[in-house]
């Protein structure tokens, strides 16, 4: 062994061998599988050392797995279609999809799609992650559009799939429908406005509302019967400041009587309780905000103004006629997009809807049967089906993605499903309408929604073949992060119930969020992001993937420095520990083995028990933690430094020799998940050729029943030495160790390890040590 690891040598040439020898090879033959459901990152930007974290922990499982004899299916994907990658091709190339062309645009976000992602292929190869790349996939490829589109079809003829015209969550932004899911809250500070409202059959009310640019769109006002104030208003009406058009007072218990005046003015849309009412009490519907995020027509002299614009101008004319008679700063929770953080409006178009709404029972219960870990993690997600108010819209305005495998008679109206797929309505349709026999056939325009694709990760890597989905499906684990419950756990899970009527996978594992700083997410899109490449070139890639543990399941983790020092100090004490081990390793058959040697396996008994336990529960932290402590403390501060007196002098050095031999190479393998490059290296090195990441996992042989308190007695000894300022490799005439009783021969080692020319040995419960 080289004196000191290089891990930049050591790295490359793995990362090269694993492949030549296809040591992570899924074999479709064999049974006893393990599969594993990745989260493909969104081509939109290089990965960050979150994505590092995350990859680490679902690579450590399988590596784990296959040590375990699982045939370990492990493919991985990059999700490149959608507003991310669009955003990021926006953003970085100066242009818009309204531009160019959509063949144009379409050609582009492939191209930077593909490049992006061969930077991340090195990043994610780099890391040591164990993927089969044979099952690699872009959900931009013809493959997912077949896997998409056929499932379209399938959704749509079991008549879970309808095109509606409904009120829709629109981005004015990105100017595209968007799905519940993907809506994120923030809270905003505005003005809540305090407006007079002059009632038809005499008289005024009183009401409050956010939103005055909406006056246009105002269809009602909603008074709650049970207000003693107002409830003598129901039945009469209202006339709208500024436009004079009367609507209805109406009587709805749902309206706070304890916010703002009591009174609600009601517009389409405001906002979804805005739509709830609409469809519950039928109201009129009038829009007066485009699709770009401007007035209409109906907004009268404020026509084209932006929504912000409109609102202070009407404000500001509200104010001069005296409608506004107060103003009061409050925080509210407004819907925004996921990407862009627009404030999201609702507006009708036509769409493409999945049913949700009517089977929330069945996926609380496809919830129920699947183990969360962390199991608290199961809540959110059954709160989030609990409280879903909008069936699911797959249809997107945009062009980067895969497109409905649709047409339209504009004569009849007959929808036209696709025989063949995959298909781009496009550039081909069908020679005349099969319904009324028209040649006027138009293709649909929008793509699905990029969860459309990736809900149907566990089968995209199969290419929904039966064979190979029997093997894999349902997969074993599906780990992912906790924001995302919503969308990725609840869309796959939706997917498979209605597709195979099963649960997706057996298991979720809950990733946490790594923070650059206290407070500061990490994130590609605000720049706060960490280069994991730069980390390890500097520390190495096992040093990096040691932090990538250091927190518990599910939690998050802010990024420490001094965690990936001490990842590369535990690296060296590894490489170190197995050169001066190197020089007496033999395996020998029927060793003599002195107590200590008996102790150090019994005890190594412990460790492969609980780490074991810790891995199979997905408690990696703690696992590393086991394996840190056994390694450090009780192999190289007392093992290695009990048995140099033995090796060195060749007295019962056969024991000793056995000992090390099975101690290092069982460490190396429980390491070996969480480092595998420095595992592998030492492990072809010194023990045999075979790679480590396919042999098997150590098991419990030994148990000698030895509860000595060796190493309790051996730190009580070095604080003794290092209280009198002794040096712990310095030799002392005499010690004293007040201990319980125990063998002449643990004596001797004792003795020998702690550098003392002679043992007094007190019998006693309270161990101590005092240098003579």
């Amino acid at each position: 062994m080289d004196k000191r690891f290089d891990h930049d040598k050591v790295e490359k040439k793995w990362i090269k061998k694993w492949e030549e020898e296809k040591i992570y090879k899924f074999n479709k033959e064999k049974n006893k599988v393990y599969s594993i459901d990745t989260p493909p990152p969104y081509a939109s930007g290089d990965l960050h050392i979150g994505h590092a974290k995350n990859f680490t922990e679902m690579d450590i499982i399988a590596r784990f797995k296959r040590m375990n004899g699982y045939n370990v299916f492990f493919p991985i994907g990059f999700d490149d279609n959608g507003l991310p990658t669009e955003k990021y091709v926006e953003k970085n190339l100066g242009i818009t999809k309204d531009s160019i062309s959509r063949d144009e645009f379409f050609r582009k976000c492939f191209e930077v799609a593909g490049e992006i992602e061969e930077k991340m292929k090195k990043t994610i190869r780099r890391l040591g992650i164990s993927i089969d790349w044979d099952y690699f996939y872009r959900t931009i490829s013809k493959d997912v559009w077949y896997i998409s589109q056929r499932s379209f079809i399938e959704l749509y003829k079991k008549g879970l799939i309808k095109r509606k015209l409904e009120p829709t969550i629109w981005c004015p932004y990105h100017q595209t429908a968007l799905a519940q899911a993907v809506v994120e809250d923030k809270e905003k500070e505005t003005y809540l406005n305090y407006l007079t409202f002059k009632i038809k059959e005499g008289g005024e009310i009183k009401i409050a509302t956010t939103r005055p640019e909406l006056l246009p769109s105002c269809v009602a006002v909603f008074v709650n019967p049970d207000d003693k104030d107002k409830k003598k208003f129901i039945g009469k009406h209202a006339i709208v400041p500024i436009y004079n058009f009367e609507v209805p007072i109406i009587g709805e218990k749902e309206v706070n009587m304890n916010f703002g005046t009591g009174a609600v003015m009601i517009c389409t849309f405001g906002d979804s309780k805005d739509v709830e009412w609409w469809k519950e009490h039928k109201l009129p519907l009038k829009i007066s905000i485009t699709k770009d995020g401007r007035m209409n027509e109906n907004a009268g002299k404020y026509k084209g103004l932006k929504i912000t614009e409109a609102r202070k101008k009407i404000i500001e004319d509200l104010k001069n006629d005296g409608t506004i008679y107060k103003q009061e700063k409050i925080k509210q929770i407004v819907g925004t997009c996921w990407r862009c953080h627009t404030p999201v409006e609702y507006i009708p178009t036509e769409q493409w809807f999945i049913d949700i709404l009517s089977h929330k029972k069945e996926f609380i219960e496809a919830g129920e049967k699947i183990n969360w870990n962390p199991s608290f993690y199961f809540k959110r997600y059954k709160d989030w089906v609990e409280n879903l108010k909008w069936d699911w819209c797959i249809s997107r305005q945009r062009y980067y993605g895969v497109p409905f495998p649709v047409w339209y008679c504009k004569d009849c109206g007959e929808i036209i499903i696709a025989d063949e797929i995959p298909v781009d309505p496009r550039k081909t349709k069908p020679e005349k309408c099969p319904k009324c026999g028209s040649k006027n056939i138009v293709p649909d325009e929008d793509v699905m929604d990029t969860w459309m694709t990736s809900s149907m990760t566990p089968i995209i890597p199969t290419k929904w073949n039966e064979k190979l989905k029997e093997k894999v499906f349902p997969m074993d684990l599906r780990p992912q992060s906790h924001d995302i419950i919503r969308t990725w756990a609840f869309y796959t899970i939706v997917k498979s119930l209605y597709h195979f009527n099963e649960i997706p996978w057996k298991n979720v594992l809950i990733t946490g969020f790594v923070y650059a700083a206290k407070g500061v997410q990490m994130h590609k899109s605000l720049g706060t992001g960490i280069d994991p490449n730069e980390k390890m070139n500097e520390y190495g890639t096992d040093a990096l993937r040691y932090w990538a543990v250091s927190s518990g399941l599910g939690e998050d983790l802010v990024y420490k420095e001094q965690d990936l020092v001490r990842g590369k100090k535990i690296i060296n004490k590894l490489w170190n520990a197995s050169i001066f081990s190197s020089k007496f390793l033999e395996k020998i058959e029927n060793p003599k083995l002195r107590i200590v040697d008996k102790w150090i396996l019994t005890k190594l008994n412990e460790v492969i028990k609980k780490t074991t336990d810790l891995y199979e529960r997905y408690e990696i932290s703690k696992a590393r933690k086991t394996i840190e402590n056994f390694f450090m403390n009780i192999f190289c501060d007392d093992y290695l430094e009990m048995i140099k007196w033995r090796v060195y002098n060749n007295i019962d050095s056969e024991g000793a020799k056995y000992t090390v031999y099975t101690v290092l190479k069982t460490i190396l393998k429980l390491f070996a998940p969480i480092m595998p490059f420095v595992t592998e290296e030492i492990h072809r090195e010194l023990f045999e050729e075979k790679s480590i990441h396919i042999s098997n996992w150590p098991i419990p042989e030994y148990d000698f029943k030895i509860e000595i308190p060796i190493d309790e007695v051996l730190s009580a000894g070095r604080k003794a030495k290092n209280e009198k300022g002794i040096s712990l490799g310095k030799e002392v005439d005499s010690i004293e160790i007040h201990g319980p009783e125990i063998d002449e021969g643990v004596k001797e080692d004792i003795k020998n390890t702690l550098r003392a020319k002679k043992l007094i040995w007190i019998v006693s419960d309270k161990i101590k040590s005092v240098i003579l």
